[in-house]
């Protein structure tokens, strides 16, 4: 496919200028003038400097102006070139060393980036102004550009080459009446390889070919596939294992010998591999030459450490500074096994826990998980110690919804209980056993788990005590997050969750840590830890068995890997049965601030109640890595 368009040029501004062209060939490497010298001029005097004296000093870029665009944005189009300011936020930086060649070559990617995107007959030029000469060597550069009109697409025509009529999909990304552009142009090429891929068609060839009438401003599009036979998968052969057993990488392949050929078990499989921590890299490819019906499959994997070390701080008004401890050996006695050893503390929590995982257990979606955890958990009207023992089955049921299924089993022993709490609970038992099943199902369709743009989130969690033990009661959940991209690079993010406890039997076994608390970081910002909801005499919150809580954020990024966001939370805890408190709903809001780095955000939110409770803060303050929810 061609373009054609104007050739770029350099206009002429008065005051201090220069007027300067590009030597555009392959080997150029300074600047070529339309005149022999450059002319500086003033309002009282004009001299000329040779091209010795501008060999003998740098330009210095002050500011980059883009002057003209009407589709596109200042920042988009910066964002296409190389020749670029000091940003603003770094005044203690030099400025930048103007460099002729480059900004010859930044002419041609804005006329791309147009061309691009159908105007095909966009014209950029550009004029630089110089100031502050022998001093500084200032120059702001402006392009110029003039957009006029694009080309729409005409019409997409799509023929197949087979002996028999096949399917095709429903809509491309390529569509009629719409402005070409050459990124849906390439797309709708994968939507139909891909299409046919999932099929059983290994061997499929698409080709793609666009003519464009400049007169008419119209684009005709047109693909040919060719699918060549159906094919099933064949053997599979395993490279680049060194340490890690390649049993443990054929058992997270999706795809059995003799079954039909489909790419989403491809893919499945390499995400398989890159969420067991053994490899750092994962590709699968196939053989294609000869078009053979079994089709050879190739998985090449480059091994990680088994060991990991990650260390972690953060801090919270009500916890004040957060730090973690975690081992993770992910090759534990072979076989894929994992091992886990996590230390936590705060202010209000001291926690050991150690964790096993047996991958591939009783079927290939399934682990067995044995987890054991002794806690410290410091409330403000009690001290609770724990040792926590809590097997369980963790299934991968498809792609978005999992599940677990597990025991738990608890020493619990409550220590300096307030005298007001146990007057305002009739009773509390203090060194108990807990012991009963547990329950959790997750329905996930978010691209992102660290920093979901678009899908949702619905969980449900259960728990039931009674089994043996001394504590008899239920406690369930069920919470749902919605994430929708807007224009701009914003994020609409939307929770909401109920939650229910009772007791079975009389009051007391429903323990007070199982009760349910609504406020501080990860519930409703602005309040602080568990300060919503019924209190005590002395104002200690003592839980209760109705709650709901609610979020909507509105996230923005803001410059490069910096974010920010503003929020309205809303939550309230009561203590009748199965009765969420919707008539008395208190509400936080406020803003935060994120960086985002390799492992998730690193985030900065600062909350207001707009009911302060009395003796409470006026704002709370919370510093976390990943987004609040």
């Amino acid at each position: 496919m061609g373009y054609g368009g104007p050739e770029g040029g350099c206009l002429l501004r008065r005051g201090w200028f220069w007027r300067v062209a590009m030597s555009l060939h392959q080997n150029a490497v300074r600047m070529v003038f339309y005149t022999a010298l450059l002319s500086i001029a003033s309002r009282t005097a004009a001299r000329a400097l040779t091209a010795e004296e501008l060999d003998a000093r740098d330009w210095h870029v002050k500011r980059i102006g883009i002057e003209g665009n009407q589709t596109f944005s200042d920042s988009t189009l910066r964002a296409e070139i190389a020749t670029q300011a000091r940003p603003w936020y770094t005044p203690w930086r030099s400025r930048p060393i103007f460099d002729p060649l480059t900004l010859g070559q930044d002419l041609e990617r804005l006329k791309r980036f147009y061309e691009s995107r159908g105007f095909f007959e966009a014209r950029v030029v550009y004029d630089i102004e110089a100031e502050d000469v022998g001093r500084e060597d200032l120059l702001t550069i402006t392009f110029w550009i003039e957009e006029k009109e694009p080309s729409s697409v005409a019409g997409v025509e799509v023929g197949v080459h087979a002996p028999e009529e096949l399917p095709l999909p429903e809509q491309l990304a390529v569509r009629t009446g719409q402005r070409f552009s050459e990124e849906a142009y390439q797309k709708s090429e994968t939507e139909l390889k891909e299409f046919f891929l999932e099929r059983g068609y290994a061997h499929v060839e698409v080709k793609r070919s666009a003519k464009v009438d400049l007169a008419a401003h119209r684009v005709d599009v047109r693909y040919i596939v060719t699918p060549g036979p159906e094919t099933v998968f064949g053997d599979a052969a395993i490279e680049g294992t060194k340490d890690v057993d390649p049993e443990v990488i054929r058992e997270d392949l999706e795809w059995q010998r003799g079954e039909r050929f489909e790419l989403s078990k491809i893919k499945d499989s390499r995400e398989n591999l890159l969420k067991t921590d053994l490899f750092a890299s994962a590709r699968i490819g196939w053989e294609t030459t000869g078009t053979p019906w079994a089709v050879p499959m190739l998985v090449q994997v480059g091994e990680k450490p088994p060991r990991e070390i990650k260390i972690g701080v953060g801090y919270a008004t009500d916890e004040k500074v957060r730090a973690q401890f975690r081992w993770n050996h992910h090759n534990f006695f072979g076989g894929g096994r994992e091992m886990q050893i996590g230390l936590k503390y705060s202010a209000i929590n001291a926690e050991f826990q150690s964790q096993f995982t047996q991958p591939h257990f009783l079927t290939q979606h399934t682990s067995g998980v044995l987890e054991f955890r002794q806690d410290r958990d410091e409330e403000d009207n009690y001290v609770l110690y724990a040792s926590r023992l809590h097997p369980r089955l963790e299934h991968r049921f498809s792609k978005s919804l999992s599940g677990s299924l597990g025991y738990r089993i608890e020493a619990d022993k409550l220590d300096t209980v307030d005298q007001k709490t146990v007057e305002a609970l009739g009773t509390v038992k203090r060194e108990l056993i807990l012991s009963g099943p547990s329950l959790a199902l997750v329905w996930n369709t978010t691209e992102n788990p660290f920093d979901p743009h678009q899908g949702g989130i619905v969980s449900l969690t259960g728990d039931v005590a009674g089994l043996g033990g001394d504590f008899r009661f239920w406690k369930a959940a069920i919470e749902g997050k919605k994430y929708t991209a807007l224009p701009w690079e914003t994020v609409l993010a939307n929770r909401l969750q109920l939650a229910f406890a009772d007791s079975i039997g009389a009051i007391e076994n429903l323990p007070i840590f199982e009760r349910l608390y609504a406020g501080g970081q990860k519930s409703v910002r602005g309040y602080g830890r568990r300060r919503l909801g019924p209190r005590s005499a002395k104002n200690d919150p003592i839980g209760g068995l109705s709650s709901v809580e609610g979020s909507v954020e509105l996230r923005h990024a803001v410059w490069d890997a910096l974010g920010g966001a503003l929020f309205v939370d809303f939550g309230q805890v009561s203590t009748r049965r199965l009765d969420p408190p919707l008539n008395d709903l208190k509400l936080g809001t406020g803003f935060a601030l994120s960086y985002m780095t390799p492992v998730g955000p690193l985030r900065l939110d600062v909350g207001f109640p707009l009911e302060r409770p009395a003796g409470d803060p006026f704002f709370q303050v919370y510093f976390s890595i990943g987004q609040f929810f």
